[in-house]
């Protein structure tokens, strides 16, 4: 694979970003639920959870698993599930 001058630029953003002491995917599917309910009750200051935040900055795959788990309990606080006939629409819609 050729290394380009941006690709660079973006390895050298994630290793700026980087921590001493990082939390992990593993980490971070152990404490998604307990980061949800501490964003939806207002600005996360624990340093576990500001560390699960970093990860998911970092992370695609669990930035992607978060976004389906925060949008789920969000729709579950708010009595807003949609229909099972509305989910299925959506399912041959993405096909």
């Amino acid at each position: 694979m050729r290394v380009t001058h941006i690709k660079l630029d973006a390895f050298m953003v994630k290793i700026a970003r980087t921590h001493k002491v990082e939390a992990g995917c593993d980490d971070c599917a152990k404490l998604s639920a307990r980061l949800i309910d501490a964003l939806m009750a207002g600005p996360v200051e624990e340093r576990e959870l500001l560390d699960i935040l970093h990860h998911l900055l970092m992370c695609v795959p669990c930035a992607q698993e978060f976004q389906m788990l925060d949008d789920c309990a969000r729709m579950d606080a708010e009595d807003s599930w949609p229909s099972l006939d509305e989910m299925w629409r959506k399912i041959e819609q993405g096909k």
